[in-house]
């Protein structure tokens, strides 16, 4: 079962779509592919992995983003 999900902002609902993603501590990446055949979205992407700063309980250990964060 993939952990990616569609987000429909009008029903405000999430669909579970077909995928995956890697993540390689080597070179910071995370690469990550959805095939969503009920919204004929099929891509790839490989993002930088950035550290977070904060930790603890139910904190993510790293953030990935399309977006420049700076």
């Amino acid at each position: 079962m993939s952990w990616i999900q569609h987000y429909d902002p009008l029903t405000k609902t999430k669909l579970v779509v077909g995928g995956f993603s890697i993540y390689s501590p080597e070179t910071k990446e995370l690469h990550v592919e959805i095939e969503d055949l009920a919204n004929n979205t099929k891509d790839s992407w490989t993002l930088d992995v950035h550290l977070c700063k904060s930790i603890g309980v139910n904190k993510p250990v790293f953030i990935a983003t399309n977006v420049d964060l700076n």
